[in-house]
């Protein structure tokens, strides 16, 4: 039998310092509040504690502005994520986790190679999603087990468009210009300083349709987080596709986008209810 979190008394005045990891998840990806409503109400707590941990991993591997921290600071993860298969996290909200038996080395091996990223720009759409690759392999896996659903390409293509999407939306300034492909800046003569300008808006746009095309056509097969996070992903890749710029998603077509992944998520996430209990 699965344990959804850990023993409390191993974890001692953890809770405080959950609820702050949470709240900052939910302050950076709001719209996820209202994918929790969808979610079977056993496996709320680890969906909600995954998307937290996401949210730290993410932030790792692409939002520090010294390489050297990012190198630092990956390398740690990888590091406390090889801990959480031999049962012995140390972070919060690992330990909250408390899943050994989860692909935590897949994971562990993603973010080494985030460590080692080139931070340079990408030469085409195949290279961007190649350099998101081990990452976005290593979130796969974890989700298929932690929802129990089957751990398959598409859901890795979703996961890795997600951290393409993240990158479009919040790295423009930084200097891998939010992963937007060298291809696209030379069809639009398009310097990279620029992307983050309003002349730039003609690259995103176009970046963000082809990632929307990325994605893959359902949810089957998804685990029920993956499937929530590409129904938004899509929408946000939308709006930047026709020039609408949002930096949040208005509570009832996040409802509805929630509710529509649920409804076309492998019956083996929704009946995993009767699993994690």
């Amino acid at each position: 039998m699965e344990s959804s979190v850990a023993d409390p008394e191993r974890d001692a005045g953890a809770p405080a310092a959950v609820a702050a990891f949470l709240d900052k998840w939910h302050a950076r990806e709001p719209e996820m509040v209202y994918a929790e409503v969808f979610c079977p109400r056993p496996l709320r707590p680890r969906f909600e504690l995954w998307g937290a941990l996401r949210f730290e991993l993410r932030e790792a591997a692409f939002e520090l502005s010294d390489a050297r921290l990012v190198e630092a600071k990956a390398a740690w993860w990888a590091e406390e994520l090889l801990r959480c298969a031999q049962d012995a996290p140390r972070h919060p909200l690992t330990r909250a986790i408390a899943m050994p038996q989860a692909p935590w080395n897949a994971l562990a091996r993603g973010m080494l190679a985030m460590a080692r990223r080139d931070a340079s720009l990408p030469a085409d759409r195949d290279a961007a999603l190649a350099s998101v690759a081990p990452l976005a392999d290593g979130i796969a896996s974890i989700e298929a087990a932690l929802f129990h659903a089957p751990d398959t390409q598409a859901a890795s293509r979703a996961a890795g468009v997600q951290l393409l999407c993240e990158r479009l939306r919040t790295g423009l300034a930084h200097a891998d210009g939010g992963c937007v492909p060298l291809s696209l800046l030379a069809r639009h003569g398009m310097p990279r300083p620029s992307l983050a300008r309003p002349q730039g808006a003609p690259v995103v746009a176009d970046w963000a349709a082809e990632l929307v095309a990325m994605q893959p056509s359902g949810f089957a097969g998804m685990a029920l987080y993956r499937s929530m996070r590409t129904a938004f992903d899509g929408w946000f890749l939308r709006e930047l596709a026709a020039y609408r710029r949002q930096r949040a998603m208005p509570r009832l077509r996040a409802l509805r986008l929630a509710w529509f992944a649920a409804r076309g998520t492998h019956a083996a996430g929704i009946a995993s209810t009767d699993r994690a209990k």
